[in-house]
């Protein structure tokens, strides 16, 4: 049975899968930090969540299979594939791997590793 950390990490990959980035975010401290691959470091939910909405209006589709999730502490590393369509529309695996701290209930920092650029135009 997954454990409650877990359900968290599903239900977070279903709402942006689903495009529901305000639902996303509010697993975020309000001044929890954001750091998409070699990124800049988004400070805020109100950051996490735009720059949610623009990553998935980027893309023509995504859905996240979890292929683990493991606890250490405080701490989330939840390894993932990542689907969608290159810009000619041919299917596209991305591995991911997302390190995550949590404070309580909260993420207060979120670190996506993870080469997006195939699926750019």
């Amino acid at each position: 049975m997954p454990s409650a950390r877990e359900e968290m990490v599903r239900t977070m990959c279903a709402q942006v899968d689903s495009g529901d980035a305000g639902g996303f975010a509010r697993w975020f401290a309000a001044d929890a930090t954001y750091t998409f691959a070699n990124g800049p470091t988004l400070v805020g939910r109100d950051a996490i969540e735009a720059a949610t909405a623009g990553a998935a209006a980027a893309l023509p589709w995504v859905r996240h299979s979890i292929d683990q999730v493991a606890e250490l502490g405080d701490q989330l590393f939840c390894r993932f594939t990542i689907h969608t369509e290159t810009p000619t529309g041919a299917a596209l695996a991305m591995p991911c791997v997302t390190v995550i701290e949590l404070h309580d209930t909260k993420i207060i920092d979120y670190r996506v590793h993870m080469d997006i650029t195939p699926a750019m135009p």
